[in-house]
């Protein structure tokens, strides 16, 4: 009998599964604890690169602390910043918390790596003086790029040998609501070659490389395609994913699509809205597969919705398979990204 890990690879693939794959139900996730970058939980902190975080109840996520900026000038990188030492970490201790638990045989796993190329040099030189940087120069962006690039490498590898994941999640947002943060040309000059040794890093370990862009991308989409990437998330509305799925299904695992900001994640917004929603979203993407349906979820409440439809939706096609699935879940999980959340007061 076909697993849920067996079906959902099949969509990572390019195929079109027994049933709709969701992250949610089907894979393990973890922000892997052997690197000490970012935040470790909720107050102010400082991580390996010398950044200063603020993380508090409430928050969507995790924010540079106001008003400081580690690196100040990008010419002199190498005089003000070096390169954490990730190889001292104690990979096999947190390897084997971070994963405890994990159900290889019946979900696939994934690492997700946040702060990817442009997000870590912003969190060091604050958002104005990198796009500033990428214009005016570039050689020395070049140079600490290339570093970096060296170093996430050597994460990676590190993360195939003690992890063990089946896939990467690289975060690296390129996109507002309604472009790109930057011209194509800049992205593809100064940013491309330095994620296609990332991609080829996480494929040469066996792994499956997903990438993660918020806001508007779809003019990256074929540039992503030509690097060869094996998925893209989260595909927010403005993006028509509809349209890129029916055009680039046969090359590209779309995961996502959902209309976060007007509906699921809007204040005040109601079940039966958010039911609407994700029933809608699956009936227009899935047919064909190279689809997950995963919306992105700050409100973790949105993980009991999404569970109510897929296991009305996906009822015919288990009987038809003769699969079985777990009981379903009838309390909210808090994932990666709705850890911070905070509702009524209450954590």
């Amino acid at each position: 009998m076909i697993t849920a890990r067996e079906n959902i690879l099949m969509a990572y693939h390019h195929q079109e599964p027994y049933w709709v794959p969701s992250q949610y139900l089907d894979q393990n996730t973890c922000l892997y604890t052997a690197t000490r970058e970012g935040v470790s939980g909720f107050g102010r902190g400082t991580d390996c690169f010398g950044i200063s975080w603020d993380y508090n109840p409430g928050d969507p996520s995790p924010m540079v602390t106001a008003g400081t900026k580690r690196l100040t000038d990008i010419e002199n990188w190498r005089d003000e910043l070096t390169m954490p030492d990730c190889e001292s970490w104690d990979w096999e201790e947190c390897a084997a918390k971070d994963t405890a638990g994990w159900d290889r045989q019946n979900k696939i796993s994934s690492v997700i790596i946040v702060n990817g190329l442009f997000e870590q040099l912003h969190a060091l030189t604050g958002f104005e003086d990198a796009l500033c940087y990428l214009l005016m120069e570039q050689e020395a962006v070049e140079d600490f790029l290339d570093a970096l690039t060296d170093y996430r490498i050597r994460q990676i590898q590190l993360i195939a040998r003690y992890y063990k994941p089946d896939k990467i999640q690289f975060h690296d947002d390129y996109g507002e609501a309604r472009n790109t943060f930057m011209s194509l040309e800049v992205w593809r000059e100064i940013f491309k070659p330095r994620l296609k040794r990332i991609i080829e890093a996480v494929q040469g370990e066996g792994m499956l490389y997903e990438h993660h862009s918020c806001g508007y991308i779809a003019t990256l989409v074929e540039d992503f395609i030509e690097l060869g990437i094996d998925a893209l998330n989260p595909l927010q509305v403005q993006n028509d994913p509809y349209e890129l799925k029916k055009k680039h299904a046969k090359e590209l695992c779309f995961v996502g699509g959902f209309d976060n900001q007007g509906i699921l994640d809007r204040p005040g917004v109601t079940y039966e809205e958010r039911v609407q929603e994700i029933r809608y979203r699956i009936e227009l993407m899935a047919p064909g597969g190279s689809w997950v349906a995963h919306p992105v979820m700050m409100d973790p409440e949105i993980g009991i919705a999404l569970t109510d439809v897929l296991y009305e939706y996906n009822a015919p096609f288990w009987e038809r398979v003769g699969y079985y699935p777990p009981p379903k879940p009838r309390q909210p999980r808090k994932n990666v990204y709705s850890q911070g959340y905070q509702k009524g007061g209450e954590q």
